[in-house]
């Protein structure tokens, strides 16, 4: 009986068990990639909130660059 019942045990592995494993952790590492609503906000937020910082940071650097464009030119003068 031990003859038979090993090779169909094998089989019912081989044919449901290891697909079945595969596919399980296949959906669970593509749920776990997805974002939920709650951090698709958050990141969202984030990236609102890098672009006010960027366009900032720019209006500094462009205050400096006239600051600096003002003092050479009143270096020059002297």
């Amino acid at each position: 009986m031990s003859a038979t019942l090993l090779p169909i045990l094998a089989l019912l592995i081989l044919f449901i068990g290891l697909p079945w494993l595969v596919l399980h952790y296949v959906t669970k590492m593509q749920k776990a990639r997805s974002l939920d609503p709650a951090d698709e906000r958050m990141l969202e937020d984030l990236w609102l909130i890098a672009r006010e910082m960027r366009r900032r940071i720019e209006t500094v650097e462009d205050i400096l660059e006239i600051k600096k464009d003002k003092k050479t030119k009143d270096n020059d003068n002297e």
